[in-house]
């Protein structure tokens, strides 16, 4: 039985892509908001052909308010010198393809952040635990966890990462499309971690 997603919330950074010929790590250095146009003018009969041509919706895709920043502490206090790392999700991006014989679509999903590393960090190597969660009418039917492994080279103590899920089934059936989906990501916080995010407004990272 679904049930609903927590932390409630609408998902940010929402952007729905059926581009196939272009790679997900191009997808996220593109605007997430494409502007509808018209190629043909006037032509009703030019028109009528794009619509019957137009490729199904796909699923939105966002990233979860509340669950796009996390602070991970030392476990001795809540201070500026006990911080290990912070880090942030900036953007999402999805790819989908219908798959009829079968009545599910595939979805691929990527996604980006920056991490900064602490004073208390004691490696330069983090694994940064993350989801994916498939939701319809607010209620998650599915959730999977990830890892997001990050390595601050050399002095960095900041990191860019880029993170892909593949081959997401999503089962559809009837008259549902993609358009009734929505696939969320986020990084996966615990209870501690989540109330501070409430408490604490979140500094953007560079």
């Amino acid at each position: 039985m679904p049930f609903p997603i927590e932390p409630t919330g609408l998902p940010r950074h929402a952007g729905v892509f059926s581009l196939r010929g272009l790679g997900l790590a191009a997808l996220l250095v593109m605007p997430l908001a494409l502007g509808g146009c018209s190629m043909f003018g006037g032509d009703d009969e030019a028109v009528d052909v794009v619509e019957k041509d137009a490729p199904k919706p796909c699923p939105t895709v966002g990233v979860l308010d509340g669950a796009d920043h996390m602070t991970l502490f030392n476990g001795r206090g809540k201070d500026l010198t006990d911080v290990v790392l912070r880090a942030e999700i900036r953007k999402s991006v999805l790819q989908c393809e219908y798959d009829s014989d079968n009545s599910e679509i595939s979805v691929n999903v990527a996604f980006d952040g920056t991490v900064d590393l602490g004073p208390a960090a004691t490696s330069r190597e983090a694994n940064i635990p993350g989801f994916i969660a498939i939701v319809r009418h607010g209620y998650m039917l599915s959730k999977q966890q990830l890892d997001i492994p990050v390595t601050f080279d050399g002095a960095a103590r900041t990191v860019k990462f880029l993170k892909t899920i593949e081959d997401t089934k999503i089962p559809i059936g009837g008259e549902i499309n993609g358009a009734a989906y929505e696939v969320i990501v986020g990084f996966q916080l615990t209870q501690d971690q989540l109330d501070y995010n409430k408490k604490v407004p979140a500094t953007p990272l560079r």
